[in-house]
């Protein structure tokens, strides 16, 4: 059963687990963590930046702790698993009168030579720098994946989206398979407008779960793909695009992989070439 629910002028329609908003909903500035992790030099860089407090707020100087949350990373013989950061990156910033704010945390290194996979998590805690009141928490995810290519592919003419996946040195790892690729998820965001003066709509599924999952099947050598989804879209809308995020994990659930891909189908604002 589907609920309506108007708050601030927004219409927000959750079924199931799927949220269905306006993108220009998500267009406003939004309080963002970020973590990079560069596949060429090693370097891990963190930092966060968008709207804290209310327009009109005067001036507040907030501090802000950066700390690394979690993570793992996978060689071609070892997997391991990365600590809690054992005390956070601490830092004060202060807010603009739009309210604002934007620091830059920790910075850190990884091999890039020897990681197959190197996944880090952050957490950005704000807290009021002179009470020490809680504002609220952000959470960002840097992967860099040596052995995954995802694919997503937009065909007009047949009104298609297709995802597939592929792999090699999925017999990386620990000996007990910590590190090897044995189970994939999906997690897709449509965006869909239906014509040229409707808004633009987001769907995708709440909270950090997939639409679904299933196990891989390798090959001898460690090699493998999936064949993901077609998605068939019959209702020729003005504009649809679609956009992608596969998680690899190994015999005990931890991460070993992860990819993102995008495409869209439609744009009516685009001319087809001749």
């Amino acid at each position: 059963m589907s609920r309506v629910r108007a708050l601030a002028g927004l219409v927000v329609l959750a079924m199931t687990g799927l949220l269905i908003m306006p993108t220009a909903a998500l267009a406003a500035t939004q309080l963002k963590a970020s973590i990079t992790c560069d596949a060429e030099t090693g370097a891990v860089t963190t930092s966060t930046s968008g709207t804290l407090l209310a327009v009109g707020t005067p001036p507040t100087r907030v501090t802000v702790e950066f700390q690394r949350a979690g993570g793992s990373r996978v060689s071609a013989t070892a997997s391991e698993s990365l600590p809690l950061m054992a005390q956070p990156f601490t830092t004060t910033a202060t807010t603009t009168t739009s309210g604002d704010i934007t620091a830059t945390g920790y910075t850190g290194t990884f091999s890039p030579a020897t990681s197959l996979f190197y996944q880090e998590k952050l957490i950005v805690r704000f807290k009021n720098a002179s009470t020490g009141a809680f504002y609220t928490t952000r959470e960002a995810t840097c992967n860099v994946d040596q052995r995954t290519t995802v694919s997503l592919s937009c065909d007009p003419v047949a009104g298609t989206v297709t995802a597939t996946v592929t792999g090699v040195n999925g017999l990386a790892g620990g000996p007990y398979g910590a590190g090897r690729a044995v189970r994939i998820g999906y997690r897709f965001a449509q965006i869909s407008q239906s014509t040229k003066d409707d808004p633009r709509f987001r769907s995708e599924f709440l909270g950090s779960g997939w639409n679904f999952e299933r196990r891989l099947t390798r090959a001898a050598d460690g090699t493998w793909s999936d064949a993901g989804y077609v998605h068939t879209i019959t209702s020729n809308p003005y504009y649809y695009a679609e956009e992608l995020t596969v998680g690899i994990f190994d015999a005990y659930g931890a991460v070993a992989g992860w990819g993102t891909a995008s495409c869209t189908l439609y744009d009516g604002s685009v001319t087809p070439a001749a």
